[in-house]
């Protein structure tokens, strides 16, 4: 990675920002361990990166810097095991707009090499023709679970911080894990590929 992407990826001037005060005597000593505080930072990184649009940044750059990310968002989420039952509880943090501003975002970035075809759905257990998809929604939809993650450790509320990590863990097992390995290979292909679905 370059010393510009460490930049993109790193900088503190981002609005939005991870602040956890761990407690030694807390009897959720779970939710600070280091495998979870690694993928709550992994999330922060991925949701301030889609989240500053200012930055001037091309398709091949965003396409590096997604491939970086999203292999270490779905090993650290992959490490998450053996969750106690959860009787605390969410609030949803995502607006439709923060939705619709992300998947514009990267829809308007990745234009001809949005769409791309996916067998892994269940809609082709029925039919021979792959469901078309796009980048952009699948990043907006991943963006959505992790960033209700984040927001609950920012809060820094135990009781909401158990039940979004398990709600994370649940999502990532059903619907996001498989989004996003999805996207990673249509994103290696944009990248390194030469076919766009116009060209079929």
């Amino acid at each position: 990675m370059s010393l510009k992407e460490n930049q993109l990826l790193f900088s503190s001037s981002h609005s939005f920002s991870l602040n956890l005060q761990i407690m030694k005597d807390t009897e959720n000593k779970y939710l600070y361990t280091s495998h979870i505080l690694d993928l709550v930072r992994v999330g922060t990184e991925y949701c301030k990166f889609l989240e500053n649009r200012d930055h001037q940044i091309s398709r091949d750059e965003f396409t590096d810097l997604m491939r970086g990310l999203l292999p270490m968002l779905y090993l650290k989420m992959a490490f998450v095991r053996d969750l106690p039952d959860s009787e605390g509880w969410t609030e949803p943090f995502v607006t439709e707009e923060d939705y619709n501003l992300v998947r514009t975002y990267v829809s308007h970035l990745m234009a001809e090499r949005d769409d791309y075809l996916d067998v892994f759905v269940e809609d082709f257990k029925y039919s021979d023709t792959p469901v078309l998809r796009t980048i952009s929604e699948d990043l907006a939809d991943i963006y959505q679970a992790i960033r209700e993650l984040v927001e609950a450790f920012r809060m820094g509320n135990e009781e909401m911080m158990e039940a979004a990590l398990k709600e994370a863990k649940e999502g990532y097992e059903s619907h996001w894990g498989q989004t996003l390995l999805n996207a990673l290979r249509a994103l290696h292909d944009a990248r390194f590929g030469g076919v766009t679905i116009s060209d079929i």
